[in-house]
């Protein structure tokens, strides 16, 4: 596919807008040189979910032959399924959230960040006649989330305390559960209000049921943290320090995955069809996904992942969290 010359300079002042600050696209660009020997790059996908569109553009446009490597994805459930696959070396990359990557690195997983995939995108959603404004006016309701020790939850509670006094834990009626599961309780009227995933909130959006109170990233915002990267890519470390080249391939292979993603509607067309989303929630899904895109680490955003940890611990306790710093080394800009 051929892009005209001035589609560089547009992605460019799209990164450039991002809230993370993120360095102009053109400046990720030096890695598209990157060659690898040739061999099998494995990585672990949730197919219900957004990292699901990476590798399937990459294999689509035929990226990972342009830099030499051959990517193959591995479906799996859950964070505890990626860690055991991490251990047991049957895969190499995992497409994890910040919070998660940095319990398994503190458990003495060896995985570290490569690039980043996505900032805070998920959201809660409540019936559309719901009389919730704000997350105070989630008191005395059944309210659904993923899990209730990731990040998502434990930052509405920071948010929460800070700006209500509340502590959500206590005022609220929790219902810990798998998404779809969670969905479907919503359907029911069994759930006055839950966490959704960005890949499943834009049909419940679009039936006119449900709105969104808040997303995490406003949440996020509220508490005064940095935005920072929700998703990256874990490599395992073993595999990145053997096989460097074929990481910087797989990193430069992404980056032109991101620059189809934002510039091809066609491909979320069928993205849509796919993820059986109806055209109005496929393009509520596209915009969002689009304007939440990352590309490449910056020096600030360990920091920005440090602060948040340390706001999380404040909150919940180190024993809760599973940890009491962020352990070093989670994330890394020599790949990019």
């Amino acid at each position: 596919m051929k892009y005209p010359k001035s589609f560089k300079l547009v992605v460019g002042s799209l990164a450039a807008t991002l809230a993370l600050g993120v360095a102009p696209m053109c400046q990720a660009q030096t890695v598209n040189t990157a060659k690898g020997d040739g061999g099998t790059v494995r990585m672990l996908i949730n197919p219900a979910g957004t990292m699901s569109i990476p590798p399937l553009v990459i294999k689509q446009f035929n990226l990972d032959k342009k830099y030499n490597i051959n990517v193959e994805t591995v479906p799996y459930s859950n964070n505890n399924s990626a860690a055991v696959a991490l251990q047991s070396k049957s895969t190499d990359v995992v497409i994890l959230d910040w919070l998660a990557t940095a319990r398994l690195k503190a458990g003495g997983v060896g995985v570290v960040g490569v690039a980043p995939f996505m900032t805070y995108v998920n959201s809660i959603i409540v019936p559309t006649n719901s009389l919730a404004k704000t997350l105070a006016d989630l008191k005395g309701l059944k309210v659904g989330v993923q899990n209730k020790t990731g990040f998502d939850w434990i930052i509405t509670v920071a948010a929460a305390k800070k700006k209500f006094g509340m502590d959500l834990n206590k005022e609220v009626t929790l219902h810990e559960g798998a998404v779809p599961l969670l969905r479907g309780l919503m359907e029911r009227g069994e759930l006055q209000a839950t966490g959704m995933w960005n890949s499943l909130a834009p049909e419940m959006l679009a039936s006119g049921k449900f709105r969104t109170l808040t997303t995490i990233r406003e949440i996020s915002d509220s508490t005064g943290l940095p935005t920072v990267p929700f998703l990256f890519f874990g490599f395992r470390e073993e595999y990145a320090k053997a096989n460097p080249a074929n990481v910087r391939a797989f990193v430069a292979a992404y980056q032109d995955a991101v620059k189809i993603m934002k510039s091809d509607d066609q491909l979320w067309e069928e993205q849509g069809k796919r993820m059986k989303l109806s055209p109005q929630a496929t393009q509520f899904f596209k915009k969002q996904v689009r304007n939440n895109l990352l590309t490449v680490f910056t020096p600030d955003m360990a920091k920005g992942l440090s602060d948040s940890l340390d706001a999380m611990v404040d909150v919940a306790g180190p024993e809760v969290i599973g940890m009491s710093k962020l352990p070093a080394g989670l994330i890394t800009l020599d790949y990019q």
